[in-house]
């Protein structure tokens, strides 16, 4: 039996938003974490500083359940559990520190649980501490090869430092131990959109469109791959359909006044 099969079930918190900045392709890069980064995609999202944005989807700490039964003496597992659920309480409100003092503190009882090294490569992240955050991740998967959410958030931060190939690789590895995840083909499609691939992106985004039919954030990116690849009038027909999700999202109005202004009078709906 794998270490994954002996672990209780991993209760998730909700997501917290984190945007990361690129060039390239006008596509949406929105990264979900928390003590759980698996709500890259559930969380609330940021609006985009820069012109062009892209959006990540990062996988989110994870809690272990607490232990009911107080009569007996703590043990090891105990202060675990205590730890752990401080931490994800403190990384909620944004005190990344203090929440990353907690997860190492977890991981100096129980060094060989990679969960404990995942959550406290998402509070490192957060810190900027990307080196760190990148040794932990390594160690999850060290532990655990088939830690799906780990190889996407290490695809997320290897992302940010414009190492696109690796991050393919990382995102590509996610997407076959968990081809369902709706956030890693976004995530996919953004680093081949920020490669310059146009086409696979394209094919990534719309992977992750049919996998959750209400991602806004993935069909804003759809419609940018399109509106690059020249296919205007699918570019408006995915913009329009983030716009009927969610009318007050900016980076999609953005996205279609420009491919309304590439898009010949004659051509689609007014």
């Amino acid at each position: 039996m794998s270490i994954r099969d002996r672990r209780c079930a991993r209760w998730l918190l909700p997501g917290i938003s984190l945007v990361l900045a690129c060039a390239g392709l006008t596509i949406l890069i929105i990264k979900r974490h928390s003590a759980n980064p698996q709500a890259p995609a559930g969380a609330a999202v940021e609006a985009e500083r820069r012109k062009t944005p892209l959006a990540t989807g990062a996988t989110p700490p994870l809690i272990k359940p607490a232990t009911t039964n107080r009569s007996e003496p703590d043990t090891g597992e105990d202060r675990v559990v205590a730890l752990v659920t401080e931490g994800n309480q403190l990384l909620e409100r944004g005190n990344y520190a203090e929440a990353a003092a907690k997860y190492e503190q977890a991981v100096r009882i129980d060094p060989g649980d990679e969960d404990l090294h995942y959550n406290l490569a998402i509070a490192l992240a957060k810190l900027g501490k990307t080196e760190e955050a990148k040794k932990h991740y390594a160690e999850a998967l060290q532990i655990f090869p088939d830690y799906a959410e780990a190889r996407n958030n290490l695809g997320n931060l290897l992302m940010k430092e414009n190492k696109l190939g690796e991050a393919i690789d990382y995102f590509r590895a996610a997407i076959k131990m968990m081809p369902d995840d709706a956030s890693f083909h976004n995530n996919l499609g953004t680093a081949l959109g920020r490669q310059g691939n146009v086409a696979e992106a394209i094919v990534a985004f719309s992977e992750a469109v049919k996998l959750k039919s209400t991602y806004v954030e993935a069909r804003v990116n759809l419609g940018n791959a399109c509106l690059a690849a020249g296919q205007v009038d699918e570019a408006v027909s995915q913009l329009n359909e983030a716009l009927r999700l969610q009318p007050d999202f900016r980076p999609a109005i953005q996205a279609m006044q420009r491919a309304r202004q590439r898009q010949p009078s004659s051509s689609g709906p007014k």
